[in-house]
């Protein structure tokens, strides 16, 4: 609104810069009359019925807080705001928390980062929606600079965020040379890790302060262990040098008189094992327990290489033996021949099969299946070929059986008819041979036909 204007020569007016928000507080005393009712110069203080106007100006822009009118104009109140006769003061004290706000959001962005930014961020914007808009250059200011601190501020956070894992992925690192054997080795690793740490942008004050406290704890911590290293040098490298010499002797031992390679060259790792944990037992004595320890697995070794390779000859030749072996008796079961000669052969193969040893795990069960597969054939085709001839003779006997029969029943009916004693005497003399010579062809054709149900 424009300047109050109350047609009053008299009237007073009072204009006060005020930095708190910005712009000049206006005071406006009119209406007053003297004792007579004639206008007059308004006194502050005097009951002369004038009238004030309350308010502020900012870049020519009046607004009112107060006006009581004067005693002519009935003398009421109005107000322009809520805050009724609090409002200059309620003004500051807003224009001064808002500045507040924006200095501690600006700090909080720049500078503070502590697991629970983000919550004090949102809490100060919350405080500021709190308060009420007054429309004056300072809280314009305050506001440009409250959300300039707030549009830095994520951006901010995901660096921090960004700077905190990197750190904390150093630190584990740091952690894990707590176990180092080599501790000089591991201090030189720390300070290249602080190095790496130090050049890594802010993590948070509290951050920044925890994680270089980690890494100067593990510092200590290695320092001590040195120390203490160092004081006992000399008793471990001892007992290291007691182990080393009683892996030699148990080396010694396995590889005197090996039975099983495979038992023995596992053995010997172990204790290859067992010796890289024995730990150091000075530079001269190592290096002449190694080279005692080393020239035993290279002897083993060397003799391990030898029999395996002896032994995959032997088996070479034992596959390369079974496999003729194995053409043969195809060869003799193709042939369908089974006299004597070739019956006798394929017995011959079991024997030169059992001569030619073992032939490895991978070849051996197959061979001998492939060879077994041949005998098979030729065995089974000359059981049914034996079987066929046994049955043909038993047809034949019992065709000879049938006649007999025929025969004996001729020579019984030739008894009962005889003319004279002697006729039959003789008949029975040829009756009973005959018979006997049916009791042995009846067992013999049941013996016969017993090998057939075999």
């Amino acid at each position: 609104m424009n300047r109050p204007e109350f047609n009053d020569a008299f009237a007073k007016t009072k204009l006060k810069p005020h930095k708190t928000f910005g712009g000049k507080v206006v005071e406006i005393l009119y209406g007053a009359k003297d004792a007579e009712g004639n206008p007059c110069a308004p006194k502050e203080g005097v009951e002369d019925g004038h009238g004030r106007w309350f308010g502020i100006e900012v870049n020519g822009d009046y607004r009112m807080y107060s006006w009581t009118h004067s005693k002519d104009e009935g003398g009421n109140t109005e107000y322009g705001t809520d805050h009724e006769d609090h409002a200059l003061e309620d003004m500051e004290n807003d224009m001064l928390k808002k500045r507040e706000l924006a200095r501690n959001a600006e700090i909080l962005s720049r500078e503070y980062s502590s697991e629970d930014a983000s919550e004090k961020m949102e809490a100060l914007k919350n405080e500021w929606n709190a308060l009420p808009t007054w429309d004056t250059p300072v809280e314009k200011e305050y506001q440009l600079r409250f959300d300039k601190a707030n549009a830095e501020f994520a951006p901010r956070m995901e660096e921090i965020k960004k700077n905190k894992e990197e750190k904390e992925a150093i630190v584990a690192k740091a952690e894990e040379l707590k176990n180092a054997e080599n501790f000089k080795d591991a201090r030189n690793v720390l300070n290249d890790l602080k190095d790496e740490l130090y050049a890594i942008g802010s993590a948070g004050e509290e951050a920044d302060r925890a994680m270089r406290s980690a890494l100067n704890k593990i510092e200590r911590e290695l320092r001590d262990k040195q120390r203490e290293y160092n004081a006992t040098r000399d008793e471990r490298m001892a007992q290291a040098k007691e182990k080393k010499e009683a892996i030699i002797a148990e080396a010694k031992k396995l590889t005197a008189n090996v039975k099983n390679w495979k038992n023995a060259g596992d053995e010997l790792a172990k204790l290859f094992d067992e010796w890289k944990a024995a730990g150091n037992s000075g530079k001269d004595v190592d290096d002449e327990l190694w080279a005692q320890f080393s020239s035993i697995r290279k002897e083993f070794n060397a003799a391990r290489n030898a029999f395996f390779a002896e032994r995959s000859a032997k088996w070479e030749e034992s596959i390369q033996t079974k496999e003729k072996l194995i053409a043969e008796a195809k060869e003799i079961s193709d042939k369908k021949d089974y006299g004597f000669d070739t019956t006798n052969r394929m017995k011959e193969l079991d024997k030169e099969w059992r001569a030619a040893g073992y032939s490895g795990k991978e070849k051996n069960d197959a061979l001998w299946d492939a060879f077994n597969e041949a005998k098979e054939v030729f065995w089974s085709a000359k059981k049914s070929e034996s079987l066929k001839k046994i049955q043909n003779i038993i047809d034949r006997k019992k065709n000879e059986l049938e006649s007999l029969k025929k025969k004996i029943e001729d020579l019984q009916f030739r008894i009962e008819i005889a003319p004279n004693p002697n006729m039959k005497e003789d008949f029975e003399r040829e009756l009973h041979l005959k018979e006997n010579e049916m009791d042995k062809l009846e067992a013999s054709i049941a013996e016969d036909e017993k090998k057939i149900s075999e």
